[in-house]
């Protein structure tokens, strides 16, 4: 990227310009060991010459290992090639070469040197007398050239090799919550008979669970003995144990851990106080320990006189038990449910005798309004976009208040949404929470628009109080916001001080930046963005370099030029600034257009492309990138501004720049000149006041550096007069 030169020659171009040079180094080197299928070269002699089967000299040494391991069988080897080459990398045969290995292991050569035609020769390797697990390193000599590489052997995974004497299996922790996020270190260590760590025992890491993994760092322990796996809880959320396994041979343990964290959020009898055989529900919601919804989770209902269900959670976490009343006037109906490993018991009164047995609650001295989220997206044909409203209640001791009643409400949302427990009461409880959902319907809101309602009392509300006339029925009202998004609102788009050159290196790119958000000014993905650029108008005249300064100098009001001398004279290098001929934007010269006789209309359409970067929709941060591209001399003679529209979005369209231009598509130039001052004066200046609202496009800083070769741009394609009716 390179800083760039946009609008703002009004006077001179004030700036401190440097040149950057860049080199890269490549650099290589090697060293130490290979693997199985990797050779192991050197530089050897630096001999320059070609091969010779009779000098039997080599300039280098491949070694290449079969395998990379071997076991303690006994009955294992590995095969060493070793290949000759001279300078060229081409092989050379009859070379001497030997073969020495150390941890008591055995070599037995193939030879004393490679074969004469293929440049090879091989060696075979045991383990010798020792069967202890251990590193080996073999060493090739031809010559003055050593090379060496070093292979492992370790403990053979059969029954009828020596196997570890015990077994130990620790976990990292007992406990984890449900976020995901959260995993478990299990690591088994092998021992022998002395209580030594065995390296190379094969152990098996695996977990007996359903939705939990393990990922192992090997199936074989290493110097220390040990064999370590992650283990991630996987997309079950619900709390549980799991058991990881080790298995080595005939050794098998287990360790244990627990998750939690799966919870009954809201567990809401509506209504608290359910007549003998009248309708009733239990709203639920299952919730993580981030209060993140736990979907399709399997949820069980049951309680004492009324019929038991089995559903499963929705896409929020929901789940409402439908049920009637058994006939048992001032009995208590105790519903439970199970879900996810958690468990919820609620009561609900059957009043008798025409009064209610739940008590009246104690005043708290702490009343918060929350919701689970303050931005909630519209509901189009279903009610899956919810958000919770949870009331809280605390004493002095901020100890939880249960049984005060709760009567939950919105405004602003133009009555299209709607709550759960609608004109119910909604008891707190054992922790104090009273709590319901809310569903938006198809209608947004402003930024904070929709204000949440909750009246609360100690004691009953009448049949007829409703949370709108919270203080005609006895009650204190809690309020907090949301916002309801639907369609994105806004875009925008801005720039950096960057410009790049084309991959032809004859254009300049110069990129754009499109940021799209909601009402709440949350970024809009996967939004679709068109761009549109339109050339306003072309300007005449030339740049001139100041030898002072150095730098090329481009001025729109009579300042100076440079002579011969260096004298200083004034002058006016941006001759004309001339409003685009094609004035419907139609392509077609029609009538009047063609002003400067050139038989094409002023600036071409082609002269500036615009596309976007990528993708053609938002990303996850709501961001699109365009760019334009047009050749280099065309640079900071052609006015231009940018229009982005992206589908759905309710505000006007983006511009670049911001100004609003004066003129209607259908305007002649003379009408364009007069409205422009808003009289019938038609004067250059007026012209460029019109255009204010369109820019030049921008040079590369470093191309007005230097004074030779000029800049391509240095003189106006268009002409270096100040008469916009003619090509001069």
């Amino acid at each position: 990227m390179q800083s760039i030169v946009t609008q703002g020659w009004r006077r001179i171009v004030q700036a401190a310009m440097g040149l950057g040079m860049a080199a890269a180094l490549v650099a290589c080197g090697g060293g130490g060991g290979g693997s199985a299928g990797t050779p192991v070269v050197g530089p050897g002699s630096g001999a320059s010459s070609p091969s010779s089967a009779a000098s039997a000299v080599a300039a280098d040494v491949v070694v290449v290992l079969n395998k990379t391991t071997m076991t303690n069988s006994g009955s294992d080897s590995i095969t060493a090639t070793v290949t000759t080459i001279d300078a060229n990398r081409a092989v050379v045969g009859s070379v001497p070469v030997s073969f020495a290995v150390n941890g008591n292991a055995l070599v037995t050569p193939g030879g004393t040197s490679t074969n004469a035609t293929t440049g090879t020769q091989t060696a075979v390797i045991t383990q010798g007398a020792d069967s202890s697990v251990r590193a080996v390193t073999l060493t090739v000599t031809s010559g003055t050239i050593s090379r060496a590489i070093s292979f492992n052997i370790v403990q053979n995974s059969t029954s009828t090799n020596p196997q570890a004497n015990d077994l130990t299996l620790t976990l990292s922790s007992s406990n984890i919550d449900n976020s995901g996020s959260r995993t478990v270190t299990a690591t088994a260590t092998a021992v022998d008979n002395n209580r030594n760590a065995l390296a190379g025992i094969p152990v098996q890491l695996s977990v007996s669970d359903s939705s939990a993994f393990i990922v192992s760092s090997s199936n074989q322990t290493n110097s220390s003995g040990q064999v370590s796996g992650t283990v991630s809880i996987g997309q079950d959320r619900s709390n549980r144990t799991v058991t990881v396994v080790a298995t080595s041979g005939t050794l098998t343990r287990t360790a244990a851990f627990q998750i939690t964290g799966a919870r009954f959020s809201q567990a809401s009898p509506v209504p608290a106080v359910a007549s003998a055989g009248a309708a009733g529900t239990v709203q639920y919601l299952l919730s993580d320990v981030n209060s993140n919804p736990m979907p399709g989770v399997t949820i069980t209902v049951s309680g004492n006189g009324i019929t038991s269900a089995t559903g499963k959670t929705d896409l929020n976490g929901a789940y409402t038990f439908n049920y009637v009343a058994p006939n048992a006037p001032g009995t208590t109906l105790v519903i439970k449910a199970a879900a996810g490993g958690a468990d919820s018991t609620v009561n609900v009164t059957i009043p008798g005798g025409g009064s209610t047995t739940v008590p009246v609650a104690t005043t708290p001295v702490s009343k918060t309004l929350n919701l689970s989220a303050d931005v909630v997206t519209v509901n189009t044909g279903s009610t899956s976009n919810q958000v919770t409203l949870s009331a809280f209640f605390r004493d002095g001791a901020n100890a939880p208040v249960s049984n005060v009643r709760v009567l939950f409400g919105v405004t602003g949302d133009n009555g299209t949404g709607s709550v759960a427990s609608r004109n119910n009461t909604v008891l707190s409880d054992l922790s104090g929470t009273a709590s319901t959902t809310y569903s938006p319907g198809a209608v947004s809101s402003p930024t904070n628009g929709v204000t949440v309602l909750a009246c609360w009392k100690v004691s009953d509300f009448l049949a007829t109080d409703t949370v709108s006339n919270c203080a005609a029925a006895g009650g204190q009202l809690l309020t907090t916001t949301l916002t309801i998004v639907s369609n994105p609102v806004s875009i925008s788009i801005g720039t950096d001080n960057s410009i790049a050159n084309g991959a032809s290196t004859l254009t300049y790119v110069k990129k754009f930046v499109v940021l799209v958000v909601d009402s709440a000014g949350n970024p809009k993905s996967d939004v679709q963005i068109t761009p549109s650029v339109d050339l306003g108008g072309f300007g005449k005249g030339f740049w001139v370099y100041d030898a002072g300064l150095k730098l090329w100098l481009r001025d729109d009001k009579s300042e100076y030029t440079i002579t011969a001398t260096g004298a200083r004279v004034t002058s006016d290098t941006l001759r004309a600034t001339c409003p685009n001929e094609d004035l419907n934007r139609n392509g077609v010269i029609d009538s009047g257009e063609d002003v400067n006789g050139n038989l094409q209309l002023d600036p071409r359409k082609s002269d500036v492309s615009i596309t976007l970067s990528g993708s053609t929709k938002t990303d996850s941060n709501g961001v699109a990138v365009l760019q334009l591209e047009y050749p280099k001399n065309l640079g900071s003679w052609v006015k231009y501004k940018i229009t982005v529209t992206a589908a759905g979005v309710l505000s006007p369209p983006a511009y670049y720049p911001l100004g609003i231009p004066v003129r209607l598509p259908s305007d002649s130039i003379d009408t364009v000149q007069a409205r422009a001052a808003g009289k019938g004066v038609t004067t250059a200046s007026e012209i460029e006041d019109y255009l204010y609202a369109y820019e030049w496009l921008p040079v590369a800083a470093d191309a007005l550096a230097l004074q030779s070769p000029a800049p391509a741009f240095a003189n106006s394609p268009y002409g270096l007069n100040s008469n916009c009716k003619d090509v001069r």
